[in-house]
């Protein structure tokens, strides 16, 4: 039997105060029993925007499947979808027509999932529709109910539809004997994460590289205008190479062992012992957290999602490998990715354990 908690929070714009206080409060029990944070920051016309953990992904695009978009008499995921073609091009327009499932996006902060998700790690989305509303009336004086009335959702159907979507993923998760957790699609999605920051190094190492051969060509010399100060940029050393065997371990055992737990989970889907299986898919997200923290910020213990330590709101996914890397702090980097490699074992050793519960 689950409970559902609604709430709403006040102080969201001086820091997330309201959300941030009450997790705090309430960290044990909510560490204990706490499945799946869900919010919604503000609504409009639009497509369905949806991001946080990609454990829920799977279960956001079965909900989006079966709401219907008010304006346009089609899924609301099919309408997404659509958009997405017509938006990208190449791979990323192939995979919007090929793959299962449309991805959501990371989170970062902002908005008052940030405790529940970056703090105590538990599982969380958060839901709106975007794009057909106008804008530009954010945190001004027109930023009221007039002007969401007469410009934004005039007849209110896009919060319906909010309501409908977020409602719909509370009942299933609320509902479910075994709770729908999804283990491809994050496995997917930390393998990208990891192939992006190996990237991120390359392409750091080639650019300090080919800025240092230009140096000694006399690039820059040559193309100054002497009648402007300039000074060159200074030569750098080229990064060390890092380790990212343990990280590449890491993900080639999440993708192992979440194949094997759906596999276990279809084979043996009538016999699966829910009663035993739900508090450790509960424990999925809480094995991503380091009680150490992030670099500088150790509130954040959230290994594969945080909001940048430079960006506000936006997310850095890997962030303790991400940002030393893009800060050059390189002694750093090779710190960060045993640790953040140890979180993704965390996980696939989980996983492992509930295919071992399931085929017991």
């Amino acid at each position: 039997k689950r409970t559902l908690i609604y709430a709403f929070w006040d102080g969201e714009e001086p820091g997330l105060l309201g959300s941030t206080e009450w997790v705090e409060t309430h960290a044990a029990e909510l560490t204990r029993h706490a499945v799946a944070y869900i919010n919604s920051d503000s609504n409009g016309r639009g497509y369905l925007g949806a991001g946080g953990s990609h454990t829920l992904e799977r279960l956001v695009n079965e909900v989006a499947h079966e709401i219907n978009d008010p304006e346009k008499n089609i899924s609301v995921w099919k309408r997404s979808q659509l958009a997405r073609i017509g938006r990208e091009q190449g791979e990323a327009a192939k995979e919007a027509r090929t793959r299962k499932d449309l991805r959501i996006e990371a989170l970062g902060s902002g908005s008052d999932f940030t405790p529940f998700l970056q703090h105590l790690g538990i599982a969380s989305l958060d839901l709106g529709f975007f794009g057909e509303g106008g804008g530009g009336v954010y945190h001004s004086i027109y930023d009221d109910i007039y002007w969401y009335d007469h410009f934004s959702d005039k007849t209110h159907v896009y919060g319906r539809a909010l309501s409908q979507t977020a409602g719909t993923t509370m009942m299933r998760l609320a509902d479910a004997d075994v709770l729908p957790f999804e283990f491809g699609d994050f496995a997917d999605t930390v393998k990208r994460y990891a192939g992006e920051v190996k990237a991120l190094w390359q392409t750091k190492h080639d650019e300090i590289e080919e800025r240092n051969l230009q140096l000694e060509e006399g690039v820059f010399s040559a193309t100054a205008d002497p009648e402007k100060t300039f000074v060159p940029p200074a030569r750098e050393a080229l990064p060390p190479h890092l380790n990212f065997a343990p990280l590449d371990d890491a993900v080639d055992h999440l993708s192992r062992a979440s194949e094997a737990y759906e596999k276990a989970l279809s084979t043996h889907e009538s016999t699966v012992p829910a009663g035993e299986l739900n508090p450790l898919l509960i424990e999925s997200e809480r094995s991503l957290l380091d009680p150490h923290g992030l670099p500088k910020r150790p509130w954040f213990q959230h290994m594969i999602y945080a909001p940048g330590l430079y960006t506000g709101y936006g997310v850095k996914t890997l962030p303790g490998v991400r940002e030393a890397i893009e800060q050059k702090e390189w002694s750093e980097a090779g710190e960060q990715i045993p640790r953040t490699a140890a979180a993704i074992e965390r996980e696939a050793a989980l996983l492992d354990q509930m295919t071992k519960v399931i085929e017991r």
